[in-house]
């Protein structure tokens, strides 16, 4: 059987050779952590070398849609990188969503199979029924049997870099959600570039209370650490006195979260009097919310560490912008662009605006989604906007975020406050949790 062609342009990769990678050279460090379950990179990639099999046998193949419906619990790491590895395209969701929800998404894309967890299965499995897929809950012990009896997939599907690799379900500013197509070149590129820019390493601990279904948890968190060797330790559920606690427990050295996160272990160290043993916090990272400037000022006192600002969606995979570790910082700023990706500020007929105007920002890069909607047959009739490409000018994505630039030498741009573009870039708190888009 022959595998994918590459096609002009394009290089064979697949997301699921990091974990391999660090698998081969890291062996039994830890990959990640759960109170106390410590899960290491050489049965992290076992396990979903065992998936990716299992996938197989159920008639899954390159460049299949399937669901997953997990919280931040090892399970989703080896679900995730077995659909990956096989070749697949992950289709991660909110597992709080409700049968209707989980219909539409899952038919849309035409997923073959729902992957959910045992909290989750009740919804899921009546979207499975009406859509007659199959609906599998993966942290059951017939799973974990059947898993032991399946052969494993020693080897990683090669897919070209401007294949799919995850389909994320993120609202619009109309209508209903539509899946970005996020590919293992997007993916890649912007997985590399933030890992570099934080400089995590095995030596790194990361706090892994953004959930994974979001794609600012999955790029920057678990992504992220899987390529560097990193430990990432879970919270399925945030909770600020356990968060505050697992940073001193874990020895946690990398805090990503969204502004509510940092009010939270603001709070629950003023309750406790103290921050903990977090001595070894190196910096925190926080998006998808405008951060208060005066909450930043706090948390840095407090917690004595850095905290970097940046911005992004789910259809930039996710980061467009962040602050230098290195350079001068200018708090509630979203910081420069990342490398690789070019930032317009345009008007409402594509032309730059003139510095200190308000604009919307244009996307250009590696980053940016291949498009949204599916191009695989749905199981349902496809919604109005299916397959449409993103508003572009002069080769730039329109995000409908706002912003305007001024220059102080860091060359920041600043988020404006108004219409569509700030509800955007507040990360929606959508009708699932302040994580959605």
């Amino acid at each position: 059987m022959s595998g994918p062609k590459q096609r002009k342009g394009s290089t064979m990769t697949n997301l699921a050779h990091n974990l391999t990678r660090t698998a081969a050279t890291h062996h039994d460090g830890p990959a990640i952590l759960l109170d106390g379950t410590t899960v290491g990179y050489r049965t992290l990639d076992a396990h979903s070398a065992r998936v990716a099999g299992w996938l197989a046998a159920q008639g899954v193949g390159v460049g299949d849609r399937v669901a997953i419906l997990l919280p931040n619990i090892p399970h989703f790491a080896v679900v995730y990188y077995g659909v990956l590895r096989a070749g697949a395209v992950a289709v991660p969701m909110n597992p709080l969503l409700k049968s209707g929800e989980i219909g539409y998404a899952a038919g849309d894309c035409g997923a073959r199979a729902i992957l959910a967890w045992g909290a989750a299965m009740p919804e899921a499995r009546k979207a499975a029924a009406e859509l007659g897929i199959g609906c599998t809950d993966v942290t059951a012990e017939d799973f974990t049997t059947a898993l032991a009896a399946t052969e494993p997939s020693a080897e990683v599907v090669d897919r070209n870099t401007d294949d799919v690799a995850v389909l994320l379900y993120a609202s619009g500013a109309t209508g209903r959600p539509k899946g970005a197509r996020l590919t293992h070149g997007n993916l890649g590129s912007n997985t590399e570039t933030v890992a570099r820019m934080l400089g995590l390493s095995a030596a790194d601990t990361v706090f892994g209370g953004l959930p994974f279904f979001h794609v600012f948890g999955q790029t920057c968190g678990l992504n992220a650490a899987v390529l560097t060797g990193a430990c990432i330790t879970l919270l399925p559920r945030f909770d600020a006195a356990k968060a505050l606690e697992m940073l001193s427990r874990d020895e946690v050295t990398v805090v990503e979260g969204v502004p509510t996160i940092f009010l939270g272990l603001l709070a629950a160290a003023d309750v406790a009097g103290a921050t903990g043993a977090t001595d070894g916090l190196r910096f925190c990272v926080t998006g998808g919310a405008a951060m208060p400037v005066e909450v930043l000022h706090r948390f840095e006192s407090v917690f004595g560490c850095p905290v970097l600002e940046g911005y992004g969606l789910s259809e930039t995979s996710p980061v467009v912008m962040f602050g230098s570790l290195d350079g001068p910082r200018k708090p509630g700023s979203i910081g420069t662009p990342i490398a690789g990706v070019r930032v317009r500020l345009i008007d409402d007929e594509g032309r730059d605006v003139a510095e200190g105007a308000v604009g919307e920002l244009a996307v250009s890069g590696p980053n940016v989604m291949a498009g949204t909607g599916t191009v695989r047959r749905p199981t349902r009739p496809p919604s109005p906007t299916a397959g449409s490409a993103p508003e572009t000018s002069r080769g730039a994505t329109r995000t409908a975020s706002l912003a305007a630039e001024y220059r102080h030498g860091l060359h920041p741009l600043t988020v404006g406050e108004t219409g569509a573009g700030a509800a955007r870039f507040a990360g929606g708190a959508g009708r699932h949790g302040s994580f959605e888009d």
